[in-house]
């Protein structure tokens, strides 16, 4: 759609309304003049009227972020409060159907320690695997729908919260590839630390050797520390690029590498400050919630557990996946020496180089030169 005032259409530039061609150029006599310099056209289909950012900086990923949230408020509030009530119900279930009876008969009601039963291990363990699995399935969904959706809202591109959840659903597996590839980048990096300091304590070495490998294991813990924060940092646009450039979930995270170097620092701060939002808002919610679920049975501690997950979701559940997706953009469009070309913006037709930039060789002469007439080259 154009506007009634526009001369050509903002998407492939063809000239709107009634179009008078132009009377034929004859050629002037003489020799022909010397042919300009070859057009080289911008190297993707990006449209020319696309505007490209100045900056990609930290104020700059947060106002893109509250930006867009607040213009689209209602189907992200809508979209995360499903999923923060999925998760948290099936949270509660699982948490029930395991301890439920401990709450209720183990030394609660008066009863003896002997009374209360055992715990099947392995059964917290499948329940665990499980609720793990089905959340990774459901937020890895979610999320690829609504990265695609934050940038075409951010883009000011019109898209449905349909269009944007089958788009979801066709990409969820390169998501929760990636997605788990990355949680076990960082998990394993922090657990080898944490397992050398436990090794320490419980293998009843000596005074001064378990003083050394504590010691050693904290120092190891922060390094690491540091390392993955970074990776996090370097791999955390790998939705957006998954998304908008159909990689896969290797190349998402390749990608997301590539496109965050010399930019990581605004970006490691705009993801710091919306965590500390995030963290703040959750106690806000969670904290009286709690207050009023411990007042009740364990009915209602499990109805308000499951509420408290589904506003907190609403609330503040898309804050990161917005900020990742603004901050793609502002990264796609900006101009940097650091990565190649732009991947398509939209499909379009290429520009069409101006008038008289292909044009041919001079033509041969008609008659031949006079005699004693200098040589050509």
């Amino acid at each position: 759609m154009n506007a009634a005032t526009n001369t050509f259409c903002v998407n492939c530039g063809t000239r709107l309304g009634s179009f008078v061609p132009a009377a034929p150029i004859v050629p002037p006599s003489g020799p022909p003049p010397a042919a300009p310099p070859p057009y080289v056209p911008y190297p993707t289909p990006y449209p020319y009227y696309a505007p490209f950012p100045r900056r990609a900086t930290f104020s700059d990923m947060l106002s893109g972020l509250f930006d867009v949230w607040t213009k689209n408020f209602l189907p992200f509030f809508a979209v995360y409060l499903a999923l923060g009530a999925a998760t948290g119900a099936l949270g509660a279930i699982v948490s029930y159907a395991i301890f439920g009876t401990v709450i209720l008969g183990g030394g609660f009601a008066g009863l003896p320690a002997t009374s209360v039963p055992a715990v099947d291990l392995g059964l917290i363990l499948l329940s665990a695997i499980a609720t793990f699995a089905i959340t990774a399935i459901l937020t890895s969904f979610v999320v690829g729908a609504m990265t695609e959706y934050a940038i075409r809202r951010y883009r000011g591109e019109p898209m449905t919260l349909e269009h944007a959840l089958r788009r979801g659903l066709q990409r969820f597996l390169s998501i929760l590839g990636a997605n788990v590839l990355l949680n076990l980048i960082i998990f394993g990096l922090v657990i080898l630390p944490a397992l050398l300091i436990l090794v320490a304590l419980f293998a009843g070495l000596s005074g001064a050797s378990a003083l050394a490998i504590v010691c050693g294991g904290l120092v190891a813990f922060v390094v690491v520390g540091v390392l993955a924060i970074f990776l996090y940092v370097s791999l955390a646009l790998y939705a957006p690029a998954i998304m908008m450039e159909n990689a896969s979930a290797v190349g998402g995270l390749s990608r997301s590498w590539q496109m965050t170097r010399g930019h990581r620092w605004s970006l490691f701060g705009a993801i710091l400050v919306t965590g500390i939002l995030v963290f703040v808002i959750t106690l806000a919610i969670s904290i009286p919630l709690g207050l009023i679920g411990s007042a009740g049975g364990p009915i209602v501690a499990a109805f308000v557990s499951v509420l408290s997950s589904a506003l907190i979701s609403a609330f503040v559940g898309s804050w990161t996946v917005i900020l990742v997706a603004v901050a793609y953009d502002l990264l796609v469009r900006h101009p940097t020496p650091y990565f190649g070309a732009a991947p398509p913006y939209m499909p379009g037709p290429a520009v069409a180089p101006p008038l008289g930039a292909a044009q041919a060789g001079p033509p041969p002469p008609s008659a031949a030169p006079p005699p004693g007439s200098p040589p050509g080259p």
